[in-house]
């Protein structure tokens, strides 16, 4: 027995010490990274002495992503999964207890990409990469790029989560792996766009996510574009003939994504355009007073013990004998004996505040935005399976003193039915009114939006009433599926819907 465990230990010891790569693993669009989004990261696992499974998981302040990764019978692993470009971020390998094995601090990507209307952050996939960097090509002019080989194509949108844009350069029919399907219509569905130059054979069948809208057809430069909206954002096709045929192929893309990105204004709009970073300013209402927690019938009967025990061990103390100390012991060790029961009863459960905004366009798809503030009695930190169907992400994001906050992105989702009627944003203004002033009322409880509604709507105005923006405002009725957080009270403080729209032609 010794001696197995013996074995055992030195087994550990050797995955402990020669597990992770360091030197091989990095992010993958290094130098390239979006501050607060994350990215690919590319880790090396090497010398797997007797190890079936290993547990990864990708760490940031507040939250943690894992997956489990199987070994047996290799010697070497790699795997891609995404990592925060900030600080804190953390690779762990976790063993079958979940005490963790080796971290690993990675290396950050130097080049910080900010969002920028001007230069969109794009991620190309091709098989020729001497072509693709001609034909989407990475300069102050046009737009920031990392490039990838088609079979490295991501399968989920979290890898992309940091792109504004993703072309996928494909003229010889080659199949992307699967899962690429649904992973372009998440990425889409939260306001991304996906540029097929070439054919778009995914080989996949009977993957459940909403169908596109109907094509529209555009001229760009005499190429011929077909656009398909996909909620918030869209999906864009050119043959690939017609590009090589064209004198300006390079303009022709750089054209069609300022396009979707511009929100088909001939000029950007003002402001910052809208991104996955998560917001320094909380859009959620101010948190409600504490409400006590109801007395339960255990606590009745407890604090009725105690008070019999006090009334009653005195008077029979002194019927027994005329010392004092008897009465006194017997209440003490009768208050000790009901505060052990007392233990037992259920503590209050801590509250979240849950804030909402789910964004759609054209079509069926929708994502969601959840801001969830958290009571600091629960525990700090959300963990995510990435191999869970609910592909959702949160971050971490500043809050107020006594809580935690989260933003959570989640692709995909059903739109819910409306709780009134919607408001039309155009040119910084809602119907007939400066959007501020709307945002006024809005907090007087003077229009269809809740008091607390207010406050997100005025935070998305602030961010998004510019030249160039038109869309539509509208108070949900949301539910949030309370079972996934079975230990806190649940409190929906409000939702509001976004629908993009374009700009008039």
């Amino acid at each position: 027995m010794r001696a197995c465990l013996l074995v055992l230990a030195l087994l550990c010891g050797c995955v402990s010490a020669q597990t992770i790569d360091g030197e091989r693993s990095r992010f993958l669009s290094s130098p390239n990274g979006r501050t607060g989004t994350y990215a690919p990261f590319r880790l090396v696992l090497k010398d797997l002495l007797g190890v079936d499974t290993l547990t990864i998981e990708s760490g940031a302040p507040g939250v943690a992503l894992s997956r489990d990764v199987a070994t047996a019978g290799k010697t070497e692993v790699e795997v891609v999964i995404p990592a925060l470009v900030g600080e804190g971020t953390t690779i762990s390998i976790l063993g079958s207890g979940g005490d963790v094995i080796e971290t690993l601090a990675p290396k950050l990507p130097l080049r910080r990409i900010e969002p920028d209307y001007a230069r969109p952050y794009v991620a190309v996939f091709s098989n020729n990469p001497v072509y693709a960097r001609v034909l989407v090509p990475n300069s102050p002019r046009t737009a920031v790029c990392d490039y990838y080989e088609l079979q490295e194509f991501f399968t989920d949108w979290r890898l992309f989560d940091g792109y504004d844009a993703i072309v996928i350069i494909n003229p010889d029919e080659t199949r992307l792996p699967p899962g690429s399907q649904r992973a372009i219509a998440e990425f889409c569905s939260l306001g991304g766009n996906a540029m097929i130059l070439g054919s778009f054979r995914l080989g996949e069948s009977d993957v459940d996510v909403p169908a596109p809208a109907d094509p529209e057809v555009m001229l760009i430069r005499g190429v011929p574009v077909q656009r398909f909206g996909y909620g918030p954002g869209a999906i864009h096709r050119i043959a690939f003939d017609e590009l090589q045929r064209s004198q300006l192929a390079a303009d022709v893309v750089m054209d069609a994504l300022r396009d979707q990105f511009w929100f088909g204004a001939t000029r950007a709009p003002g402001g910052k355009p809208q991104s996955r970073i998560p917001p320094q300013l909380s859009p959620c209402p101010p948190p409600l007073p504490p409400s006590d927690a109801a007395p339960t019938p255990l606590f009745w009967g407890l604090g009725g013990g105690v008070l019999l025990l006090c009334l009653l061990a005195p008077l029979l103390g002194a019927r027994v004998t005329r010392r004092a100390w008897p009465a006194q012991l017997v209440v003490l060790a009768g208050c000790a004996a009901i505060g052990s029961v007392a233990l037992t009863q259920d503590r209050p459960l801590p509250v979240f505040e849950l804030t909402a905004i789910v964004r759609s366009g054209e079509g069926q798809a929708a994502s969601q935005r959840t801001f969830l503030m958290a009571e600091n009695s629960w525990h700090d930190g959300i963990v995510v399976n990435l191999d869970d169907r609910e592909r959702s992400l949160p971050r971490r994001i500043p809050a107020r003193a006594g809580w935690h906050a989260w933003a959570i992105d989640l692709p995909l989702v059903r739109i819910p039915a409306s709780r009134g009627a919607s408001s039309d944003l155009s040119g910084g203004m809602v119907g007939e009114e400066i959007f501020r002033d709307f945002a006024t009322r809005a907090h007087r409880g003077a229009t269809q939006f809740s008091t607390s509604d207010a406050y997100p709507l005025e935070w998305w105005l602030e961010a998004n009433a510019y030249r160039g923006r038109h869309a539509a405002l509208t108070p949900l009725e949301w539910t949030f599926p309370a079972e996934q957080f079975r230990d806190a009270r649940v409190i929906v403080r409000s939702a509001i819907g976004v629908t993009d729209k374009r700009v008039p032609g």
